[in-house]
């Protein structure tokens, strides 16, 4: 599937991760990225602010085919490779508009969506909590988790949140600042298993979504994942 389709469907796009992470697991991080050194940050772990790159580049590998009962079957029995996507930098490639955030298991990573940016991404997430802010005309994107894979309780989302605003405070967002959150827990915007894009929409407004995928029920008739889609923030 190209990128041009994802643009045109997210939802059907991030289901191709959803096998991917039926195997090994994987990060969405291309094969080199810009960053700022790290700085400590005063709630956990480090502030990582990464740069944009210009040209990236999305294949398919490791394909099944198509996505069907028998390919499930054969994938989930180590007969067949499942499907997955990598990224990478493509020189004179065609999406400079594409940005996709780094996570780190135990610092706040985030990324201006400057004016060139039109589709952000950043997964998988696993109990992370994913942040957008808007302030003084600049949109900044926030991804935090702890050591231990995040979690789901009160103490530890409010950690997450004061990573996310004492990394935005680098770059001179108040930590008053209308912070919008996507978090892991019980009445929050996703369990399990989750990822978060976002698309520039007309008038210059930004809409974040996040795709949660629940794991198989053993108890079920069909051992499956479920997978539901949200919107979380507009701004």
């Amino acid at each position: 599937m190209s990128f041009q389709s994802f643009i045109n469907n997210p939802k059907a796009y991030v289901k191709v991760h959803e096998m991917q992470l039926q195997g090994a697991g994987a990060n969405l991080v291309p094969a080199s990225v810009t960053r700022a050194a790290p700085v400590v940050n005063p709630a956990h772990g480090n502030s990582i602010q990464f740069t944009h790159i210009a040209n990236v580049q999305m294949a398919l590998s490791q394909s099944v085919g198509a996505k069907n009962f028998a390919a499930m079957a054969l994938g989930r029995a180590g007969v067949m490779n499942k499907r997955g996507i990598t990224y990478v930098p493509a020189v004179g490639g065609a999406f400079p508009n594409l940005r996709i955030l780094p996570w780190s298991g135990t610092d706040v990573t985030f990324m201006q969506l400057d004016g060139g940016a039109d589709f952000a991404l950043t997964g998988p997430l696993t109990g992370c909590t994913v942040s957008v802010v808007r302030h003084a005309g600049n949109l900044w994107f926030f991804h935090a988790n702890v050591a231990g894979g995040g979690g789901m309780g009160p103490a530890n989302r409010a950690t997450k949140r004061s990573m996310i605003r004492h990394a935005g405070s680098l770059v001179g967002v108040p930590q008053t600042a209308n912070y919008f959150f996507c978090e892991y827990g019980p009445q929050h915007q996703y369990e399990g298993l989750g990822f978060v894009w976002g698309r520039l929409r007309a008038g210059g407004v930004w809409k974040f979504y996040v795709h949660e995928i629940q794991p198989p029920n053993p108890g079920a008739l069909l051992n499956t994942n479920t997978t539901s889609d949200g919107k979380w923030a507009q701004l």
